[in-house]
């Protein structure tokens, strides 16, 4: 597909890379005439230097012949501008990154009126992925998929949890669980496991079941923890207001420690029952005189990641139980790792992810094809569950898995069907309307489920 993206800042970069490895045909458009030349040449892609809501930009990048426009500038209005140019000009679809509060609340009014077929809001996903995070009791890192129904759980393989050396086909016996162990990190390489596969000592397992199943694997390694009843947030912009309206709901205490004196006035007023205090969160010992080891989770949500990194070590040191951290450069995801913290939040690999899965669904003839209807990165970035749904287009209609011969890197770890989560076994078929939910690794690239043969 001819794709263009409007805005290369990082996320756009990101974006673009995996749209080129995925062979598109990618055009970047951004007013910084340093950034296209530096991304195009390193990467095959047109660039163009300009507003990407200019018309003349727009006919100059080929909008007429573009299948999809993804604008992700730091401006709302050149984000909707672009969009709407480009529909006018006769791009397919179009995706808007949208921030401010007032176009939120007007989504389906855009979307309606100005033909964009998706709008992302990375601060309100992120706060609603950190309300899920509040909300599970435990600290291992759980990512939910499939509408709620499946999670994927990172869970190392330790001395007292029963792992070590277990063999993959004894997993369930022991367990007496359903459940599929979509990947293994082992020595920072990612691994696909068969059924000979043992764990070995400090494996990094990345497990998928159903979510009550996924709790009832954590409960039999003694995983399971307390509910969260005390919450010390640090720094409260925009991400964090939405993530205090979420929490809000919830049977939780809650102090936010915000720089900006002006900021906390409007957050007290809006939030009466949050305790808001102003001062510095990177000092440790207001930390210490706000009772920090008193909490059962810190969030970290400044505007910067070094801050973030600060307050969460801070915490790590005082043995706070649960620790959320908002990270936006990649390169400090591995600081956090070395010291086993888990539960960092990217706002970018959340913008990705959703847009990737769009791309993804119209790749293969459009929206009401075998499509993506989600899609969760694990491992590093090295592993993916992709979820389809199954239309009567696809060429083995009613056959069963043992029927089908299908690539050796690629697990059918589940089926949705009427609602309910099968685990698939030999003689289980594929039906019109399932929701099939496959493992493979991302170089794989799925786009539609014939791939999956």
């Amino acid at each position: 597909m001819r794709i263009i993206i409007v805005g290369i800042g990082q996320t756009g970069k990101e974006l673009a890379k995996e749209l080129i490895n995925a062979e598109h045909e990618v055009v970047v458009i951004d007013t910084n005439e340093k950034e296209i030349d530096d991304f195009t040449n390193k990467y095959d892609a047109i660039g163009i230097v300009g507003n990407g809501a200019s018309k003349n930009i727009q006919m100059e990048a080929k909008a007429k012949n573009a299948d999809v426009m993804i604008a992700l500038t730091s401006s709302d209005e050149v984000n909707l501008m672009s969009c709407i140019t480009g529909r006018l000009l006769g791009v397919k679809y179009t995706v808007a990154r949208i921030n401010e509060e007032d176009y939120i609340e007007d989504e389906k009014y855009l979307t309606k009126a100005f033909g964009i077929d998706m709008i992302i809001n990375s601060e309100f996903d992120t706060a609603k992925e950190i309300t899920r995070l509040v909300s599970y009791p435990t600290n291992i890192n759980i990512g939910a998929f499939a509408n709620g129904k499946v999670d994927v759980a990172l869970v190392k393989a330790k001395e007292n949890t029963g792992l070590v050396d277990l063999q993959i086909t004894k997993l369930r016996e022991k367990f007496n669980i359903d459940l599929i162990v979509a990947g293994v990190i082992r020595n920072d390489k990612f691994i696909i496991p068969r059924g000979d596969f043992k764990f070995q000592l400090d494996d990094d397992l990345y497990v998928i079941a159903k979510s009550t199943d996924i709790y009832e694997f954590l409960y039999a390694l003694n995983l399971i923890e307390k509910p969260v009843k005390n919450i010390l947030m640090v720094g409260c912009g925009k991400i964090g207001k939405h993530l205090l309206s979420n929490l809000s709901k919830m049977k939780v205490k809650i102090k936010v420690i915000e720089f900006d004196s002006e900021r906390c006035l409007e957050l007290a007023k809006e939030f009466p029952d949050v305790k808001i205090i102003h001062g510095n969160g990177i000092d440790s010992e207001m930390l210490i005189e706000e009772g920090l080891k008193d909490y059962d989770c810190v969030i970290s949500l400044t505007g910067k990641d070094e801050t973030n990194l600060v307050v969460t070590l801070f915490a790590w040191s005082y043995k706070v139980r649960k620790l959320i951290t908002k990270i936006v450069s990649l390169s400090y995801t591995k600081m956090l790792n070395n010291v086993e913290i888990d539960n960092t939040i990217s706002p970018y690999y959340i913008v990705l992810s959703s847009i990737l899965r769009f791309i993804r669904g119209i790749s293969e003839g459009g929206l009401n094809n075998d499509n993506v209807k989600s899609l969760y990165r694990f491992a590093q970035n090295n592993g993916e569950a992709i979820e389809f749904e199954v239309s009567d287009k696809f060429s083995h209609i009613g056959k069963s898995l043992k029927e089908i011969k299908i690539n050796k890197s690629v697990v059918v770890a589940f089926i949705i069907r009427n609602n309910q989560v099968i685990m698939p076994k030999g003689d289980t078929t594929i039906e019109v309307n399932d929701r099939i939910i496959i493992i493979a690794p991302t170089s794989k690239n799925l786009g539609k489920l014939e791939e999956i043969l």
